[in-house]
């Protein structure tokens, strides 16, 4: 893979920051108690996640510390279920926090952690994997594109929760969410062969959307650059305002079926509606 992904999303993360810590101050006091597509969290819950993280990301990059030896496993089962354990015992413990609290803890810890990624060297050894692209190592571009499109995916479910989509919704901070994203497919189609050289393609719909055009060669799928949308063995379509709740599991693949268009092998076409590129 190359490192494209993480030039085109690093210099995001204080512009996504500014955004995220104006809508926390537009908030009303009961827009903080709104369901949100991550489940069980609310929006505080979900604010108080991204602090989690961005202290996380602090300890680890800054200080060298990880407070622990991480899952007792190496599985992917045993990385969720310790990962689902560390959020809950943070937001567990933010419930004493209150909103004006948190958002001063952002405010002071946002920028930080944006620095401290961006000093990353891009192509050494990053200190974390990207586990939802089937690496058990990764580089440090990986790294924080996927940083990118955490912060980025839960600031809009909390837009998506309080009604203010639209300043995320563009193509400057979605088409590279959605880039990311789709590094995750080779992974996601390495069980499912296809003619030498064939070529299938995802496509999210919009002027803010993006397209990803993989090809099977030599028994393994890579991604390409660019193609065009002839001779296609296989194509899927969706829009951009359901593409992004589909990949963090906000709704299932059954759900929007109505709204997708499959072509050519339905099975490959299929498969490509099942990215899911968190870890959850």
């Amino acid at each position: 893979m190359q490192p494209s992904s993480f030039l085109k999303t690093v210099h995001l993360f204080m512009p996504l920051h500014a955004s995220f810590i104006q809508l926390l101050k537009e908030l009303e006091p009961a827009d903080w108690d709104q369901p949100t597509l991550a489940k069980e969290w609310r929006v505080k819950d979900i604010v108080a996640h991204l602090l989690d993280t961005t202290i996380r990301g602090i300890a680890v990059l800054r200080d060298k510390h990880f407070g622990d030896n991480g899952p007792s496993q190496p599985d992917y089962l045993s990385l969720v279920q310790y990962i689902n354990q560390l959020n809950a015992n943070f937001i567990e413990t933010a419930k004493r926090f209150s909103p004006a609290l948190l958002i001063e803890f952002l405010e002071l810890t946002g920028p930080v952690h944006a620095q401290l990624l961006s000093d990353l060297d891009p192509f050494e050894k990053a200190v974390f994997s990207v586990a939802w692209a089937g690496e058990n190592e990764s580089y440090n571009w990986f790294h924080v594109a996927r940083e990118y499109t955490e912060k980025y995916h839960h600031q809009l479910q909390i837009r998506e929760a309080v009604g203010k989509t639209e300043a995320l919704m563009t193509a400057e901070f979605y088409a590279p969410f959605m880039q990311t994203f789709f590094l995750g497919l080779p992974y996601l189609l390495k069980n499912h062969p296809a003619p030498s050289e064939a070529v299938v393609a995802l496509e999210v719909a919009g002027s803010n959307g993006a397209i990803c055009y993989l090809q099977y060669k030599n028994g393994q799928w890579q991604i390409l650059q660019d193609w065009g949308l002839n001779n296609l063995y296989a194509r899927t379509v969706l829009p951009a305002d359901i593409a992004w709740k589909l990949f963090t599991k906000g709704i299932s693949p059954k759900v929007i079926l109505p709204m997708v268009t499959l072509e050519g092998n339905q099975a490959l076409a299929t498969q490509m509606l099942n990215l899911i590129a968190v870890v959850a």
